[in-house]
């Protein structure tokens, strides 16, 4: 698949699909599902496995008060295309990595699915379900923001 033309605006996320997500796959780190629009690569999500902290949750979640650690799948990287941003293809592979989340759910336990979100996509994210675990403010200044979604709740 040729990727040379993609540009996302951002060049960490394009070196990867370019040069790092096939040797990923192949090596078992990562899974990276491609968004094609008549053949042609304009999106991708990298998703890996994870477990996730339960003193980060700032949610009270049923079932994990006890644990430390909770099984959870990440959204390691999403990127769209730069011709083809907002017009709802990270929407869908986000849809896509939930929807992967609830698959994995089937067979061994995974309670959430997380993201560390760059500062200008925190609002993109909250859209999407996710939430803050650690907020921006005063004297916090990272390069990215962990979030999570919770992958169910029980009917109870």
């Amino acid at each position: 698949m040729d990727f040379s033309s993609f540009d996302c605006g951002n060049a960490d996320f394009n070196d990867f699909i370019k040069n790092e997500a096939l040797d990923d796959f192949r090596n078992d780190l990562s899974v990276t599902y491609i968004g094609l629009i008549k053949g042609r690569p304009v999106a991708f999500v990298s998703l890996v496995a994870a477990a996730y902290r339960t003193e980060f949750l700032k949610k009270n979640i049923h079932g994990v008060h006890k644990y430390r650690q909770v099984p959870a799948i990440k959204i390691a990287r999403i990127a769209t295309d730069t011709p083809f941003q907002r017009h709802g293809c990270g929407e869908a592979l986000v849809q896509y990595s939930v929807a992967v989340g609830f698959m994995v759910k089937a067979f061994i336990g995974c309670k959430l699915i997380l993201t560390d979100a760059l500062p200008d996509k925190i609002k993109w994210y909250e859209r999407q379900g996710f939430m803050l675990a650690l907020r921006p403010g005063p004297g916090i200044d990272r390069e990215n923001y962990p979030m999570f979604a919770v992958l169910s709740e029980p009917s109870r």
